[in-house]
This record gives C-alpha cells, sequence and structure tokens, in this order.
C-alpha cells in the first residue's frame, strides 16, 4: 500500500476527526478488527459495536466508525474518525486510494482463459514495466482490497482477473479496480448454480461494459456467440476485436499445431506478423491474441509482444502436454471443468493424438447449478458430434450421465467406462492402458479427493 497521511483523505471521506494525529502514517488498511495494529486503517462498518478486547492496548492505529462510544474504549494513542455512514466513508477511501495511480489497469474476464490471458500479458509487460497483477486463478471478491492495497508508488501498470459467481460481481470488482482496458475472453457456460440461467450468466460478464470509463478500451473475442449478445454498441469507449474472423482487428490466420507449441499469423491492418505460443489448442492461441492486443494498446510493439510470448510458461495443468514412454502423450488439463473447457480440451485431443488411442477421462463438470444433468448429458452429444473418442471414462454420478448419452448415440457400450473412485480409475486404466495412446484427463482436481491427482501423476511420468 501507498503510504499515506490520514490529513490526505479525511474531507474525502467526510470524516469529524475525534481524536488523533491528522499527520499520522496509515501503511495498512484492515478489514477485521483480528488484524488491526500500529499505522492500520479500520473502517467499522458492521452495525455490530467492537468488543473492547478487540482493540485492547493497540496504538498508533485509525478507525472510522459512527459511534462516538469507540472513544470511551480505546487508546489516546489512536485516532478516531467519525463519519454520518462508514460504508459510505469506505467506498469513498476506495475511490481515493484508486485514483492515486495514474496508471493502465487491465481487467480480465470470460468463462475460460482468464488466468493465462492475465499471465500473458503479465509476460509481456514485465520486460519494460513494473506490474501489479492477481495471483493464479484466485480472484475471488474477498481478494479485491488486498490486490488494490497492492498498488504502491512504485506500480507502472496492473492487470487483474474479474471473475463471476454471482450476477453483480464484476460491478464490485470495478469499484476497485476501475480498469482502463477490459477484456472479455469467451463467454460459456458456467458459474450457473450462482447465475441461474446462460443470460444472465452473460449479462454478468456484460457488465465490464459498465465499469470501463468512456474512454476506455474494451477487447472482445469476435468468434464468441454468446459476446455477441451483449450490447457491445452502446459502449462509448473504444472497441478492439480478436479472433479467426475476418473482421476482427487482431486476426489469428494459419494455425498450426507444433509439437508442444502453437504458430499462427497475426494480421493486424495491413501488416502480418509470425507468432509462436508454449503450449497446445487453439484457446491458448485466442489468450495470446487477448494479451496482444491489449499491451498493444498500451504502447507495446506487436513484434515485441510477439518476441515475450515464445517465452511464456503455460501453467500447470492447463491442457499441458507429457510424453511418456512409446508414443503415450497425457493432457493434463485438470484446473477447471465446465462445459467449454472440456470442449477445449478435446480440440486438443483431437489435434494431437495422431492417430494414437483416444481415452478421454471426464470428471464432473462444476458449478452448473440446476443445469448440471442438462449439461452433462449435452456434453455426450459433444463428443459424439467431434467423432467421439476411442475409449471414454467417467468419474462420478454426474459424469456418468455424458456416457449413458454417449452409448444411446451409438458409442460402443465396452469402450464406455464408469468409475467412482480413484482406485476404479486407476484400475481401468490399467486394463486397457498401452503405450501408443493419447489420454486427455479433464477434471477439476482442486474439488476431487487427493487420490485422483496420484492417478494423473502416474500417467504423466509413465
Amino acid at each position: 500500500m501507498k503510504t499515506l497521511k490520514l490529513a490526505d483523505f479525511l474531507d474525502v471521506i467526510k470524516g469529524e476527526m475525534l481524536q488523533g494525529d491528522p499527520d499520522e502514517e496509515i501503511r495498512k488498511l484492515v478489514k477485521k478488527t483480528a488484524n488491526i495494529g500500529e499505522h492500520c486503517l479500520y473502517f467499522h462498518t458492521s452495525k455490530k459495536a467492537i468488543k473492547p478486547e478487540a482493540i485492547a492496548g493497540i496504538s498508533k492505529f485509525t478507525i472510522v466508525t459512527e459511534d462516538s462510544r469507540i472513544l470511551s474504549m480505546i487508546s489516546k494513542t489512536a485516532n478516531v474518525i467519525l463519519t454520518a455512514n462508514a460504508k459510505d466513508s469506505y467506498w469513498r477511501f476506495i475511490d481515493y486510494y484508486r485514483s492515486q495511480f495514474q496508471i493502465p489497469v487491465i481487467g480480465v474476464t470470460g468463462t475460460c482463459g482468464k488466468t493465462t490471458t492475465k499471465d500473458m500479458i503479465k509476460h509481456i509487460l514485465n520486460r519494460r514495466m513494473k506490474v501489479h497483477s492477481t495471483l493464479y486463478s484466485q480472484n475471488g471478491l474477498h481478494l479485491n482490497l488486498p490486490y488494490l492495497m497492492g498498488l504502491t508508488e512504485k506500480t507502472e501498470a496492473a492487470v487483474f482477473e474479474m471473475g463471476v459467481a454471482y450476477p453483480g460481481n464484476i460491478r464490485i470488482s470495478g469499484k476497485y479496480f476501475k480498469p482502463t482496458v477490459g477484456i472479455i475472453t469467451n463467454i460459456g457456460e458456467a458459474h450457473l448454480e450462482g447465475c441461474r440461467t446462460l443470460e444472465n450468466y452473460i449479462k454478468a460478464k456484460g457488465e465490464m461494459l459498465e465499469v470501463l470509463s468512456e474512454d476506455g478500451i474494451l477487447i472482445i473475442n469476435t468468434d464468441d456467440e454468446n459476446i455477441k449478445r451483449l450490447p457491445i454498441a452502446m459502449y462509448k469507449g473504444s472497441v478492439l476485436s480478436f479472433g479467426k474472423d475476418e473482421t476482427a482487428d487482431y486476426r489469428a490466420c494459419d494455425i498450426q499445431f507444433e509439437n508442444d507449441r502453437m504458430s499462427y499469423s497475426l494480421q493486424v491492418q495491413n501488416s502480418e506478423y509470425k507468432v509462436t505460443i508454449p503450449g497446445v489448442g487453439e484457446h491458448n492461441v485466442y489468450n495470446s491474441l487477448a494479451a496482444i492486443a491489449a499491451t498493444a494498446a498500451l504502447g507495446i510493439p506487436i513484434e515485441e509482444a510477439a518476441r515475450r510470448l515464445s517465452t511464456f510458461r503455460t501453467m500447470e495443468r492447463h491442457a499441458k502436454l507429457y510424453h511418456g514412454a512409446g508414443n503415450l502423450t497425457v493432457i493434463d488439463d485438470t484446473w477447471s471443468c465446465n462445459p467449454s473447457s472440456v470442449k477445449s480440451g478435446l480440440d486438443v485431443l483431437k489435434k494431437t493424438s495422431n492417430g494414437r488411442t483416444e481415452v478421454l477421462v471426464l470428471g464432473r463438470m462444476q458449478r452448473l447449478g440446476n443445469q448440471e444433468r442438462k449439461q452433462h448429458i449435452q456434453m455426450g452429444q459433444t463428443i459424439f458430434d467431434i467423432g467421439g473418442v476411442d475409449h471414454l471414462i467417467t468419474v462420478g454420478s454426474s459424469a456418468r450421465l455424458t456416457g449413458e448419452r454417449a452409448i444411446t448415440l451409438g458409442m460402443d457400450p465396452a469402450r464406455v467406462h464408469f468409475v467412482m473412485n480413484a482406485a476404479e480409475l486407476e484400475a481401468k486404466l490399467a486394463e486397457i492402458f498401452h503405450d501408443d495412446m493419447t489420454i486427455l484427463f479433464k477434471m477439476s482436481l482442486g474439488k476431487m479427493d487427493p487420490s485422483f491427482r496420484k492417478v494423473v501423476e502416474k500417467y504423466r511420468f509413465a
């Protein structure tokens, strides 16, 4: 956090100083009384009274409260600021703190690819700038405040994932981050447990249009049918597009799989660039297009962005390839599991199998709410539509619906296998295994028993 003085923002939050020193330094903003220490700022927004023991003996901190009675229980060295509305004062402070940084802030949302796109952007920018960002795929609302407070005097750019579990999430994140550039990677079927319907989910992703300023830049996937349902024309800022469609501002052509890398020709206006990125799958091409478009908007030459992406390191468990004995290839795509990411994983399986036996190990698709049964049945149709696989192993009762649908559509029942636990999965793989196959593990391991991870690792390093 950038060090501030109380006097800097006292009027901004509409506060009256009842006790303390207006020149006191603020070095940390905390949300809980348990975290209060010296030089901390705490907004008492709860209607519950603070317990005296929670702040006993703590000096040189600042509390913003609606309750003047706090003076009777607080250290004489603490700062007490009285306000008519503590929540309003909190948000005024958030606005004030964000306003201290006239830097590019990139917000990334989408069903799939947020983390990879964010990391690609950071990788490109890191050579020139001090970049602050969200960590891994950790984008819960409770982390918005610490991420914002991570901006310091040294920060020259920031890139934040903005996830959606419920409608309104991006509006909340937008109040913290106020992105100057907003990216929507794609919109598939996910988080239906919170959004209830795909239409609500699409609208929730569309909140990005609301949180961007009128002089901002919106970057969208022009090939995504659900993004086309957003009121893009209503956004008053600049709009850039990426994709394979000939109308895209950043267009990928001649996409090639090259061992563990992807290559393509990037067309921008009348110029063409060669781009090669580690990792496999057209979804990574889309991620790189978004990253190049965003960094170009910040002034990074496209040739430089392409060079930087050639050294990008893909995240673990994001469609990562491992080559074993003989012709064995394992695709570890076990970070998350939703309909969109399963389709991306299947694309990688089809493009990399090269005539080898194709095995799909499919776990439960997560966070689908009352659409869970429907989506798992539909996935059976999706597998059939792409030409099927040689072996389908479903894990758990939800994924079983996918296998049952595949059989109904004509897949050989002898090649559809139902397992309920890691021991059964390991036994089934051992039964059908030979070293001329490609195995796609498509599960959300973080939400499964750790024993499943051991099975994946066994075949990764076979």
